[in-house]
């Protein structure tokens, strides 16, 4: 049996632990309003653009531009992009579950990694070749901070160095759900097109914007306005990919460390249950003790 003074230790240092988990969790929350804020202001943006492209590529044959040309796939990038933090629950476990699922399938092909986040580039810096590494991106992330991600994307695609590119993140949905996401960024086509959209477009939004038959007049041509919006596409969807990463960090932080906090209240109960039951039994012998000597001189 333990001591009182092992159990008041436990009950210290658990004290120390749950102070530390709340303090962790109210930042993890300021954190998450932030992000969630900058991901969500980002939406109709990134939809509005997704929209106008959309109406644009009906005009255009998938040929005339090399992002739209699909071709036979031997050399395949992924993007992963997870935290460089942990004490985030199963958000980082999750995403390179899923990416490792993907090498798996798709073992006939080269395949190379993009890291975004300190998890991603130790996970595979000795298992797949790591093209490129970006660490500490930050929480409040601006859209050009995130264009030498797609930079690369984009000229190592046109430069057939990759014949498909897939993003692997984690979509937020609420504070207390995300979902790992996979999304074909390169080369693009109207689905992906479509399915980004209604990623990003809630229900009400989809009927507006489906009501509206609106009618687009190209100048100097059809084609010369997609060669410029192509690429921007890429810019916007890694920017959103990036913002909606941040925002599932934060959440799943901050419900992982309260989570702790309510854990190591639990066991607080328990421990000074514990102390006072030993304390209990320890005064009831010197007490059965006393009166024990007292009855001896007494006979």
């Amino acid at each position: 049996m333990q001591s009182t003074q092992q159990i008041r230790r436990q009950i210290q240092s658990t004290k120390n632990t749950s102070q530390i988990t709340k303090a962790m969790e109210m930042v993890a929350a300021s954190k998450m309003k932030k992000s969630q804020e900058r991901a969500l202001m980002a939406r109709p943006y990134a939809m509005a653009a997704l929209g106008i492209l959309e109406s644009v590529s009906e005009s255009v044959e998938p040929k005339k531009h090399i992002l739209l040309r699909k071709r036979e796939v031997k050399n395949l990038c992924l993007l992963v992009v997870t935290s460089d933090k942990g004490l985030c629950g199963g958000l980082n476990s999750n995403i390179l579950k899923e990416a490792k699922k993907i090498i798996k399938k798709e073992k006939d092909k080269n395949i190379t990694i993009i890291a975004i986040g300190k998890k991603t580039e130790n996970y595979f810096k000795n298992k797949n070749e790591v093209c490129a590494v970006f660490n500490a991106i930050g929480d409040t992330i601006e859209l050009r901070e995130t264009l030498p991600i797609s930079k690369i994307i984009i000229e190592d695609f046109t430069n057939r160095k990759y014949d498909k590119v897939i993003a692997i993140y984690t979509n937020f949905i609420s504070t207390i759900k995300q979902e790992v996401k996979v999304k074909k960024l390169l080369p693009i086509t109207r689905r992906s097109i479509e399915e980004t959209i209604e990623e990003i477009e809630d229900k009400q939004e989809k009927e507006e914007t489906n009501s509206n038959n609106i009618e687009y007049k190209f100048e100097p041509s059809a084609e010369k306005v997609l060669c410029d919006l192509l690429p921007n596409l890429i810019e916007t969807q890694v920017y959103h990919i990036i913002l909606e990463s941040n925002a599932s960090e934060h959440s799943a932080r901050m419900v992982a460390m309260k989570n702790a906090t309510d854990s190591a209240l639990e066991i607080l109960d328990d421990l000074k249950l514990s102390y006072n039951y030993i304390r209990q039994q320890k005064i009831t012998q010197e007490i059965s003790e006393i009166s024990a000597g007292v009855a001896a001189q007494e006979g």
